[in-house]
């Protein structure tokens, strides 16, 4: 019985020291070792500050500011700017929490991580209405990442801090307390009102956004992400339990890398701790043991699920999962599908297509954030005879812009039914102009 009690008292220590892989500890030797402290030494190399470039359209008076010009007279030209945000490590392989307005519409995107390396980033995915967005270091490594904690629960009066780089001061630490719970706000350009957010006194500023929230274990609780203006000590943070809702989504290999993978994860609460209920994660919309490993990578997180789903090879049409009970479940991989717009521009114009992003027309230095790349023309197909050419990216059909593949679907029934169609497109940087010829002209 003794050996017995023995060994349940060691499962439950291991356990314990799993949740609880690091956290602070009070030290009546040294005062000036404070629990903020040794939160902020122990996650300050897992925060980041993020530079975001841009182009913005401005109005520029081609006579300068000694000679006014009428209203509608000046020239609008599109001139580079960086924005600031900040943002935290979530998954080893470089996987990185921001918020969408920090890198919305950015032609490149850099990481300055606390060491002072600077690492080009991309955007994994995004969802603008929660304000959320998942970036990937570009550089293959191993990276310090902060334990998520919950946001369900906490008492109003418990402390926070937040670290990010206001106003490009990197790395920059405030303090505070959870002012309130369950607020609702709306930023400027996003008709999606932020719903159920952390109010803290912690100062949070310009460049703040994106940056972690911190409970007194040093786990996150919080993307800071807005502030009032005209107030003093009131900022905003997205609870961090609705990015836990939504990494399912954001790290969707269907989304990101086009391959449908026969099986989702999620979070099951498990025994309560001080700082929450512990969390396994598990396969959805089911009642099977928590998930130990995929494809034999041990798994402890829900985004290091999705990471390794993110992981698997071109070639590979099958995924293992491991579960605690020790059995092994195979699950399909398989392509998605081409969108309908897609296949009906191939059958009609002869021609293959995909949208252009921000970022794709910052590598390809375009002037122009958005349009349609052609990756394919078919021989003596009707996009062959107009002249278009793979790496052209059409911008404008007939007279109407087209930005992206939705643009493109409401005019293929009018372009169908017509018999010659300018079509303009961009190649080597300049604008040059094709007729598409149908009905057998």
């Amino acid at each position: 019985m003794r050996r017995t009690v023995s060994a349940f008292c060691l499962i439950v220590l291991a356990s314990c020291q799993m949740a609880w892989a690091w956290r602070p500890a009070f030290n009546p030797n040294n005062l000036r070792d404070s629990i903020t402290v040794q939160i902020v030494k122990h996650c300050r190399p897992a925060i980041v500050s993020i530079t975001a470039h841009r182009l913005i359209r401005q109005e520029v008076n081609p006579f300068g500011s000694m000679f006014p010009l009428p209203m509608g007279m000046s020239t609008v030209v599109q001139e580079p700017a960086d924005f600031l945000g900040s943002g935290f490590i979530i998954q080893k392989d470089g996987y990185i929490v921001t918020n969408n307005h920090v890198v919305d519409q950015a032609r490149s995107i850099h990481v300055k991580l606390a060491n002072g390396k600077k690492l080009a980033a991309t955007v994994v995915d995004s969802d603008p209405s929660a304000d959320l967005a998942i970036l990937k270091i570009s550089k293959p490594g191993t990276y310090p990442t902060l334990q998520l904690g919950n946001s369900t629960g906490l008492m109003i009066g418990e402390p926070t801090i937040a670290v990010g780089n206001p106003f490009g001061y990197s790395q920059s630490v405030s303090s505070g307390i959870v002012s309130a719970t369950g607020r609702t706000i709306r930023e400027p350009n996003n008709p999606h009102p932020l719903k159920n957010l952390i109010q803290t006194d912690a100062a949070i500023n310009p460049g703040n956004s994106g940056g972690p929230l911190l409970d007194a274990y040093g786990r996150v609780i919080g993307i800071n992400t807005a502030i009032r203006g005209n107030a003093q000590e009131i900022g905003f943070a997205i609870g961090i339990d609705r990015l836990k809702q939504l990494i399912p989504t954001l790290m969707n290999p269907a989304v990101v890398d086009g391959r449908i993978v026969g099986v989702k994860f999620a979070l099951r609460p498990g025994r309560m701790g001080v700082a929450g209920p512990h969390e396994h994660v598990v396969v959805a919309g089911t009642l099977a043991p928590r998930v130990t490993a995929v494809n034999g990578q041990p798994i402890h997180t829900l985004q290091g699920a999705y990471a390794e789903l993110l992981s698997i090879g071109a070639n590979q049409r099958q995924v293992s999962v491991t579960f605690s009970n020790g059995t092994v479940r195979q699950y399909t991989v398989t392509r998605v599908p081409p969108s309908p717009i897609v296949l009906r521009t191939r059958k009609l114009l002869g021609m293959v297509v995909k949208p252009v992003t921000a970022l794709m027309a910052g590598r390809m230095k375009l002037s122009v954030n958005s349009g349609l790349l052609i990756t394919q023309i078919f021989q003596h197909s009707i996009a062959d005879k107009a002249g278009l050419k793979p790496g052209d990216v059409i911008i404008q059909i007939g007279p109407y812009r087209v930005r992206n593949l939705a643009f493109l679907g409401r005019l293929l029934p009018a372009i169908a039914k017509a018999q010659r169609v300018e079509v303009l497109v961009l190649r080597n940087g300049r604008v040059g102009a094709g007729y598409l010829q149908l009905n057998g002209n």
